[in-house]
């Protein structure tokens, strides 16, 4: 055996070994059952071991493995061009940052067009958890509550400032009524802070003539201490949307100068199936921002067991900006807003310095741990709403695997029948190179950490062509060396030497195409394109390579013997 055959046939060894050993994790997961893996979620030590096994396995792309496809729209009115662009490459960075700690395993996110960005989770079995993670923007600020003292004053502008779309709709009421209404005592009590809204007390009116007359102060109800969340007014949850209505209306800005109402993040059950929302009288200007927090974590609440927390750490810049507002207010409220909800409002004991706190509040496990989360990874830059979603379920995936494969396993079985009947001997050799092709293929998958989707599945089925191909191509050139009488062995090198040109360029024409699906292409395309590149280079492998070496030292020893081919 020549110095060449051996080097040959030493790299096609090596490389069949080494894919072997690098589709071992493949063939490992895929012998885990569906009860295994449920099994093992109450077992860390063996989740941690499926989830190592997993990590080295082919990636399967999202219509395999099952997962949630979304298109985000960026809000990017006012921007110009060059704000736009920045906005959206800053939101996919946030983006990223948020997916990574939330956990999902193989995620995409690419941006698309001028304004929105492709997400895809394999394998994310909470879909509405993950909409609210990439959804929200998390915009941290502490606000300082405004006194009691003050609200009824505010109400009353407010009032005021409403009352004249309201009332042709107060006289219509009036005179629906039948008789003559007098506006209730707005008179403010020293015992009681808000007039006419004193707990317990009821106008002598009817309600709608009150709110009638009252179109803002008419739908909150004064109820201190209510649900130990800090507040002391509050209104019906079934009113909520009417008052966020009147805060976002330009009037109530325009009345309340630097100050502004906001509503608690969480309805309070009231009993009777009742529930109530809290809102708050704050500064206009946050005392602090989440700008300044340097981390976010999730902890048991010591003081109301079975429920969670979220313990923050500021910069240094933010703990001396937060340890002078406490310091500046003890026995005040300061209010923790989340997205221009109010989660919490507890009050200043005294100066906090370190620049450590907590926001407490009804959190879960799950809903503190992504509050943390989105505390860690920081505020999107901008407005961003959901304009297309697609969940993929897993027994979809699973359909789609198994139509897959089923379709190869065909395809394949009959090439290899048609190469055994038609080359016979030489027909086993081909078939051979295509496993080995395969198994190749499949292994670079796994190595380099690409994703094989079912467009991709539908590459590898065109790379079993191609490779047979090329291998027809190699023994029709030996058949027609035999057919110049030369003995079998020149007949194998001449048909080699003189078949690998033509495969060449045929194959290298296709691997720039295939370059160019991949560099521009997206998702199904370049999933095709993939499993094509690849599978051009193992083809051109097995064929030139690893036949060569099994043809030559099939006839090494022959003379003028004929072979079947």
């Amino acid at each position: 055996m020549n110095r060449s055959l051996q080097i040959r046939a030493g790299l096609s060894v090596v490389v069949l070994l080494l894919s072997l050993i690098g589709l071992w994790p493949t063939f490992k997961a895929l012998s885990i059952s569906k009860e295994e893996r449920a099994a093992a979620k109450n077992n860390p030590e063996r989740l941690a071991e499926i989830e190592e096994i997993d990590s080295k396995a082919i990636r399967r792309g999202l219509d395999l493995k099952g997962g949630m496809y979304l298109v985000l729209e960026i809000d990017q009115t006012g921007m110009t061009p060059a704000e736009a662009q920045d906005a959206l490459q800053r939101v996919k960075e946030s983006l990223i940052r948020r997916v990574d700690k939330f956990g999902v395993s193989e995620p995409e996110i690419t941006t698309f067009g001028a304004s929105r960005i492709v997400v895809k989770l394999p394998g994310l079995q909470d879909p509405e958890r993950a909409k609210k993670l990439l959804g929200k923007t998390a915009r941290l600020e502490f606000r300082m509550v405004r006194p009691d003292t003050e609200i009824q004053g505010v109400l009353e502008k407010l009032d005021r400032a409403f009352l004249d779309e309201a009332a042709v709709a107060a006289a219509e009421a009036k005179e629906a009524a039948g008789e003559d209404y007098a506006m209730a005592d707005s008179t403010v009590a020293e015992d009681n802070p808000f007039g006419t809204l004193e707990p317990g007390d009821t106008p002598e009116v009817s309600d709608d003539l009150y709110r009638a007359e009252h179109p803002f102060s008419g739908l909150l109800i004064a109820q201190p201490g209510l649900g130990g969340v800090g507040a002391t007014l509050f209104l019906d949850e079934s009113d909520v949307g009417r008052m966020q209505a009147m805060l976002d209306d330009p009037r109530c800005a325009r009345v309340m100068n630097d100050t502004e109402f906001q509503l608690g993040d969480k309805a309070i059950d009231v009993g009777d199936n009742t529930f109530f929302r809290a809102i708050f009288l704050v500064d206009r200007l946050p005392a602090l921002t989440g700008d300044r927090l340097e981390g976010a974590e999730a902890r048991n609440n010591v003081e109301r067991p079975g429920l969670f927390q979220v313990s923050f750490t500021l910069d240094s810049r933010g703990a001396r900006t937060f340890a002078k507002v406490t310091g500046d207010n003890v026995g005040r409220q300061l209010a923790i807003s989340l997205d221009s909800r109010i989660s919490s409002a507890p009050s200043i004991q005294g100066r906090i310095p370190g620049g450590q706190g907590v926001i407490t509040g009804s959190f879960t496990n799950t809903e503190a741990s992504d509050l943390a989360l989105l505390l860690r990874a920081g505020a999107l830059p901008a407005d961003v709403y959901i304009a297309e979603e697609r969940t993929v379920g897993p027994s979809l995936g699973s359909d789609s695997i198994q139509k897959g494969v089923s379709a190869a396993m065909y395809g394949s079985v009959f090439v290899i029948l048609f190469m055994l009947v038609y080359y016979r001997s030489t027909g086993l050799v081909v078939v051979l190179a295509l496993i080995s092709n395969i198994i190749i293929l499949m292994a670079v998958l796994a190595q380099f950490g690409l994703v094989l989707t079912l467009p991709g599945i539908a590459g590898i089925i065109l790379t079993v062509g191609m490779a047979v191909d090329a291998n027809v191509l190699i023994n029709e050139r030996i058949r027609e060396e035999m057919r110049k009488d030369k003995t079998i062995r020149a007949s194998v090198q001449s048909g080699y030497m003189n078949a690998t040109r033509t495969i060449v360029d045929a194959n290298v024409t296709t691997l720039i195409a295939g370059g160019v699906l991949l560099m521009f292409g997206t998702g199904p395309i370049k999933g095709f394109a993939v499993t094509l590149c690849i599978g051009i280079l193992t083809s051109m492998f097995t064929a030139l390579v690893m036949t060569r070496v099994i043809m030559e030292m099939m006839v090494r020893n022959k003379g003028r013997e004929t072979m079947s081919i």
